[in-house]
């Protein structure tokens, strides 16, 4: 079975508390990685280049030349391309097997094609990092090859990309292989930092179609230590790119809970991207890197969850949800805070559900009527979304080129 975007999710999403957003010069918010800085110049076009480290100008020094890649042409003349209707690239650049290798040929111009047929307006290609990073610190050309081949079919078919990165060094959200070390180690940070600085100069020269995630689905010790990293982060990445859209997620799988804990730097181009999957006992059945049993009885939606005694983990988050009542106004709820906790802390600013979708093995009609919920969710309040997936367990697209249930839901006839 597939390993899909979702593994190593075996607890529920843990609570926060704040939201209150960094500004800039507000020297009691700001880190002691970013306590001195220098202005380091200006790029090639002559805009000015954001305010980096002191600490840092040697690692910048060192890599300031630029990995020369294929340029899609920039267009900036015209309107950037819609990001409301987006879907995942799963099992591409990122989360590997045996039957999906690393930028295999079963994703091509072709699949491009069809998405933007079927009406999205956006793909998220999720990417390994660690798989882009030499032992010397540099590049690996060859693995950036297919990326840099794809987004050239997204903009020819007027679509948005979304470059995000699945997982960086010492950044792993799978319970199996779990890494927190990029936000506690202050070394191992400034090189992840250095390596989104040369993936952002490598991209510098393509249009506001592409848009950087820096990291997906953290799961951090303590909720603040993310807000340090995406602040790292973002400066490395605004040295070439000033205005490029970058979007920051919240602490543990990018949920609802922790939202209130996120502190979005005060940067106009900075946007929120969340994940939703709730409730798992639904979207998730019968999957096994949940734990989850084959034999597990179907969880309708909405509706009564049965008895999952001998079917779940025994004394786990899931046996929680046996006999629970699953509604439609519970998913109402989850999206109406995160809209309050957004019009109180990032008026203004996009909101993005980076990820959301149910397991193949859900009843077609309870997946129809949970995407229904979801998606005119995002309607009312104005958030676009990137479904989970496009030919994975979650899929839009069948393995015989037909569109799935779960497109149907996605787009109503």
């Amino acid at each position: 079975m597939d390993t899909e975007g979702r593994e190593g999710r075996t607890a529920p999403m843990g609570a926060g508390s704040g939201g209150r957003e960094w500004e800039p010069g507000a020297s009691a918010n700001v880190p002691e990685l970013l306590e001195v800085c220098v202005w380091a110049g200006v790029s090639q076009d002559g805009r000015m280049i954001t305010a980096v480290p002191f600490r840092w100008l040697g690692l910048l020094a060192f890599s300031m030349l630029p990995l020369a890649l294929p340029a899609v042409p920039n267009g900036t003349g015209g309107a950037a391309p819609g990001f409301m209707r987006g879907v995942n690239i799963s099992h591409w650049l990122s989360q590997n097997h045996a039957g999906r290798p690393y930028g295999a040929d079963w994703f091509s111009e072709e699949d491009v094609a069809w998405i933007a047929a079927q009406g999205f307006d956006h793909i998220r290609y999720p990417v390994d990092g660690r798989l882009w990073l030499k032992p010397d610190g540099t590049l690996d050309a060859e693995r950036m090859k297919p990326l840099t081949k794809a987004l050239a079919w997204t903009q020819a078919k007027g679509l948005g990309a979304i470059l995000d990165m699945h997982f960086l060094p010492g950044a792993d959200f799978n319970n199996d292989a779990r890494d927190t070390r990029v936000f506690e180690d202050e070394a191992l940070m400034a090189k992840v930092a250095d390596f989104w600085g040369r993936v952002a100069r490598a991209y510098a020269d393509h249009g506001p179609y592409l848009r950087f995630e820096l990291l997906n689905e953290a799961v951090a010790r303590q909720n603040d230590q993310l807000n340090t990293f995406h602040r790292v982060m973002l400066a490395a990445v605004r040295e070439s790119n000033p205005t490029r859209v970058v979007y920051v997620g919240s602490n543990r799988w990018n949920g609802f809970s922790t939202i209130n804990d996120l502190k979005v730097p005060a940067d106009p181009n900075v946007a929120v991207t969340l994940h939703f999957y709730e409730p798992m006992v639904f979207t998730h059945q019968r999957a096994g890197w949940v734990e989850f049993k084959p034999t597990m009885p179907v969880v309708p939606f909405p509706g009564k969850v049965p008895d999952l005694t001998g079917h779940v983990p025994a004394g786990g988050w899931a046996m929680n949800s046996s006999l629970r009542e699953l509604t439609v106004g519970q998913i109402d709820e989850a999206f109406a805070k995160v809209a309050a906790w957004a019009a109180e802390h990032v008026k203004g600013r996009e909101i993005h559900l980076g990820e959301f979708g149910v397991y193949q093995q859900a009843d077609d009609a309870s997946k129809l009527r949970w995407l229904e919920a979801v998606r005119q969710a995002c309607a009312r309040h104005g958030f676009g979304w990137a479904v989970w997936d496009y030919q994975g367990g979650f899929a839009v697209r069948a393995p015989d080129g037909s569109g799935t249930t779960v497109l149907k839901g996605l787009f109503p006839r």
